[in-house]
């Protein structure tokens, strides 16, 4: 699914613009990341939680070079499910 599929789903049970839509989702996301980008969790109840990780420096073998390679160290997002999803987490 698309964003633009979220937000066609969403303005067919709201009054909203798509465009005003697209932007509310723009921004929710710009917020996660920014938030993750502080080192902060961002837990959202009954979906999951976003946080930052660090990957440590490697080497790896590289078939296509045929040689050793050295992958820095990186920051990565992480998103991890709750356990409690969907339908089930809105008490139904």
């Amino acid at each position: 699914m698309t964003k633009s599929e979220i937000a066609d789903i969403i303005r067919e049970s709201t009054s909203l613009d798509k465009k005003d839509i697209l932007f509310v989702i723009d921004e929710f996301l710009d917020q996660i990341l920014a938030s993750v980008d502080r080192d902060e969790r961002v837990e959202i109840r009954g979906f999951g939680t976003f946080s930052r990780e660090i990957r440590k420096a490697r080497s790896i073998f590289s078939p296509i070079a045929q040689k050793k390679l050295d992958v820095p160290e990186r920051s990565i997002v992480t998103f991890r499910a709750s356990k409690k999803t969907g339908k089930e987490s809105k008490g139904a």
